[in-house]
């Protein structure tokens, strides 16, 4: 596999806060494969909160004392999802109240789920400001290299990812042991199906896949049991 072609193309921009020195959690990796074009910023800050924020869809504080997650997570709520990842619990009640997500640890499981969840919140106000922008029509839910004919180039914006937790927990162990592509991808399938309510057509037009190629893997799935039942009718 070709790695350049592995991670996607920055579709967001993030500036990962962290303090000079410390190496406990390698969050930038895990942002660029998330679509991140990441900025760095070390504290001591080299210059103004506000000048550094420009442009930034999310930001993420690192390890950070609770005065400066205060001082950065001030500025940016409103305007960028903020992600604090400190070991400290009462930093992390702080940074709640400011509106922040909040990992306590340093577990790379639960930083990547809660970067994939904001940056869901950022793709899903993207769509809601294309579409009132557009008169009802939004620009990012067309389907890029889709067919202009015999295909549906307008998508729903999905459930959150709360709406399907068991197919996302499925989608991690997946993920974690490593399934052959052809399982992955059903695997991952039947988790956005399960994000748009079972509608084929806009799960099919976000994943930039045919619809039939979600119906037939939907049948794929029920046919071994079909077959079995078929042949113990014939047998009785």
């Amino acid at each position: 596999m070709n790695i350049a072609t592995a991670i996607p193309a920055a579709r967001f921009n993030a500036l990962l806060v962290e303090v000079e020195g410390d190496k406990s959690l390698d969050l930038e990796p895990m942002l660029h494969h998330q679509g991140c074009h990441v900025r760095k910023a070390l504290i001591p800050a080299q210059q103004p909160i506000q000048a550094s924020l420009e442009g930034i869809d999310l930001l993420v504080l690192s390890g950070l004392a609770e005065s400066d997650v205060v001082a950065w997570a001030e500025q940016a709520i409103g305007t960028s999802r903020v992600l604090v990842v400190t070991p400290s619990v009462e930093t992390a009640i702080q940074a709640a109240r400011l509106g922040a997500a909040t990992v306590v640890g340093t577990s790379i499981e639960l930083a990547a789920a809660q970067i994939g969840q904001l940056i869901d919140r950022i793709e899903s106000k993207r769509h809601a400001a294309g579409h009132d922008n557009l008169g009802g029509r939004s620009a990012s839910s067309v389907v890029p290299g889709a067919p202009t004919s015999g295909t549906v180039q307008r998508r729903s914006t999905p459930l959150p990812r709360d709406a399907a937790p068991e197919a996302f927990d499925a989608l991690l162990e997946s993920a974690e042991a490593l399934l052959p592509m052809h399982k992955f991808q059903r695997v991952y399938v039947d988790y956005a199906l399960r994000r748009f309510g079972g509608n084929k057509v806009h799960t099919a037009a976000a994943l930039g896949i045919d619809r039939r190629t979600i119906q037939r893997w939907a049948r794929a799935r029920f046919e071994p049991a079909t077959t079995a039942s078929a042949r113990e009718l014939g047998g009785s």
